[in-house]
């Protein structure tokens, strides 16, 4: 009885064991995809004199590797460089949503002295990793 026992036992624990090995996703080894931040230049699109609006539209590839999707109704962040030296941080000035469709409106502007830099960002999650928009620099000259 006691055998049986065991030997059952031990059956069970490489089972278990080899559906843990089994569980482990296959793209593990791999990196995670980004998202996709299509962007217009804002300078196509000023309000007034030290402002300009910023579009854009963020995607996710799926699966498959054709189609996109859009990031509906998801969280955005707007960042800005307030200086040129290598060692500013980007902070982030503004957080918003996009649309149903993936879309993002807002407004960056244009300092009086120096150059602002901004950029969008889209934290990591799902399976994805942080992606971050194309840098626009702002200045008078």
């Amino acid at each position: 009885m006691r055998i049986i026992r065991t030997v059952i036992a031990g059956l069970l624990a490489a089972l278990l064991g080899m559906s843990a090995l089994a569980a482990t996703p296959a793209q593990a080894g791999q990196a995670l995809p980004e998202r996709t931040i299509e962007e217009k230049d804002p300078m196509d699109y000023q309000i007034t004199f030290d402002t300009f609006k910023l579009k854009g539209k963020v995607t996710e590839l799926q699966v498959d590797g054709i189609t996109y999707l859009p990031y509906a109704k998801q969280k955005v962040q707007l960042q800005k460089k307030a200086c040129t030296k290598p060692g500013c941080q980007w902070k982030t000035v503004k957080k918003f949503k996009t649309s149903k469709t993936g879309k993002y409106v807002t407004r960056i502007y244009a300092p009086r002295t120096g150059k602002w830099k901004w950029r969008v960002k889209v934290k990591g999650s799902d399976g994805y990793k942080t992606t971050k928009g194309e840098v626009w620099t702002l200045f008078f000259k």
